[in-house]
């Protein structure tokens, strides 16, 4: 029997599929400030510190940071609402589990800014109960830094929650906090093909996870 009192979710490509505005504004800013292209590919490796981070390990020139990490922010805003679609399966899926009482959360390592932006204009930022970003830890995912600090403040045991992610570091974090882990491949711009380690469960639709949750919550 499965006791489930609080669902907590990474961002990017699984409450939303962000990947293509994150690449955007990550390729704007490094052309426009290094002068070299980067692919997908090549961003997703350098995931990890929220975006501030990334481009302060990047931009080889200490007066360009601070205006790189603005120019990132403005092509990430500005470029939201045509390449970031709402979700309605992923909104009734959030709804459904708000209107059975379950605690929700959400760990990123996107900085604040980017998922106060994201929460904003998708119309989330009212299903959770609190957001952890890469802003708020000292050791971003697979480190379980992130999802320790959700769960206390829940009051929700680890036994008694799922993480729900769509990248290797996200089941790693969900694994070393002592949590049952969801794997989600429903977006087309994902962070990992083959999942390593594996997830307890994978879902490929937002239906079935709504449906494994439903029977979860009725056992």
């Amino acid at each position: 029997m499965m006791t489930v009192k609080a669902v907590l979710f990474d961002f990017d490509g699984t409450l939303a599929d962000t990947l293509p505005v994150i690449y955007l504004a990550f390729q704007g800013v490094f052309r426009e400030f290094e002068q070299r292209e980067v692919t997908p590919e090549e961003i997703v490796k350098m995931f990890g510190p929220p975006e501030a981070g990334v481009l302060e390990r990047q931009i080889k020139r200490v007066a360009d940071v601070q205006p790189a990490i603005e120019r990132f922010y403005q092509l990430y805003a500005e470029n939201h609402r045509e390449l970031v679609r709402a979700s309605a399966e992923i909104n009734r899926m959030l709804q459904y589990l708000k209107e059975r009482g379950l605690r929700m959360g959400v760990v990123t390592g996107k900085g604040r800014r980017s998922a106060d932006i994201s929460l904003r204009l998708l119309e989330m930022d009212s299903y959770f109960d609190i957001v952890v970003t890469g802003d708020d830890v000292v050791r971003p995912k697979p480190h379980p830094e992130g999802i320790h600090s959700v769960l206390e403040r829940l009051e929700v045991p680890a036994a008694e929650a799922l993480f729900v992610g769509d990248s290797n570091a996200d089941i790693r974090a969900g694994k070393a906090a002592g949590m049952r882990t969801i794997g989600v491949k429903w977006f087309e711009e994902t962070q990992t093909d083959c999942f390593s380690p594996e997830p307890d469960y994978l879902f490929e639709t937002v239906a079935d996870f709504q449906q494994f949750l439903a029977k979860a919550l009725t056992d």
